[in-house]
């Protein structure tokens, strides 16, 4: 009995190891807008290193690793834009989100509990034999596939806190449906991003309105504080020239509008217009 419990701790441990080893790449596809029927597709990287993990778009860790080895930023969106990146720590149970405004890193504390329901059914997805689970989250009702085959309890985005680790998870809209595409070597390093100011949703939704009421402030001069403003706008033929930045406010505004339909529904922002 002893040697048959020896055994079974010593493949935990060793798949435990082995997943630290390692980047999980998952393919996201989404319906960006509620009003269209075009699905969008990006791939996301879940690296997981001694109890903290960080999951982001693969050019977002490009740009992490990058800092790290520069200090300098190499990422940045004139934009207020939620790339859907997630820092966890796997040990407190305590999750962040990252939300970026132009040179700005937010972070907002995920409070929402996943109260997962097991189920019976089960299936295989890569190889791997996978169980059914359901959880609500944001206003959504999400059905998750997991594996105890590799031994690590997270997953893509929020989602964690599961006997294994999460393969697959869709939104029963199917607006969002994250798949485990690929497993990679890791070259055993986090490259966590760097410090973030902490907001609340409430804060959240008024960086967004006021984004939303002048999208070009940080590059048409309003914004004094702002390092843009000595942007000198050339032509392809360096002719010098100043934007329309009330047409290009426009199809911004138009486009969020068109745009609305966040993982968090039960943070859905009202856009004026």
């Amino acid at each position: 009995m002893l040697k048959k419990i020896l055994f079974f701790v010593v493949i935990f441990t060793f798949g435990f190891v082995f997943a630290q080893n390692k980047s999980f790449i998952y393919e996201l596809e989404f319906r960006p807008s509620l009003t269209k029927d075009s699905i969008s597709k990006e791939r996301f990287v879940l690296d997981v290193l001694n109890g903290k993990s960080i999951f982001r778009t693969i050019e977002e860790k490009k740009s992490d690793s990058t800092f790290h080895a520069t200090r300098r930023l190499s990422f940045t969106t004139t934009s207020f834009k939620d790339f859907l990146s997630v820092n966890k720590d796997l040990k407190s149970g305590n999750t962040h989100k990252f939300i970026h405004n132009f040179r700005n890193l937010f972070t907002i504390k995920i409070e929402e509990e996943l109260n997962w329901k097991i189920e019976e059914e089960t299936r295989e997805i890569l190889q791997m034999k996978t169980q059914k689970v359901k959880v609500i989250y944001g206003g959504r009702n999400w059905t998750a596939w997991f594996t105890s085959e590799i031994p690590i309890s997270d997953g893509p985005y929020v989602f964690r806190s599961l006997p294994g680790l999460i393969l697959e998870i869709y939104d029963d809209n199917n607006d969002y449906h994250f798949s485990l595409v690929q497993i990679k070597n890791s070259d055993g390093k986090l490259y966590d991003k760097d410090k973030a100011l902490p907001i609340s949703w409430k804060q959240y939704e008024k960086l967004a309105l006021d984004y939303f009421s002048d999208p070009t402030r940080e590059i048409n001069g309003k914004n004094t504080g702002g390092s843009m403003q000595i942007i000198k706008w050339q032509d392809e033929n360096g002719r010098e020239f100043t934007p329309n930045f009330k047409e290009m406010n426009e199809r911004e505004q138009k486009k969020i509008h068109e745009n609305n339909n966040p993982v968090e529904l039960n943070h859905k922002i009202i856009y004026p217009g």
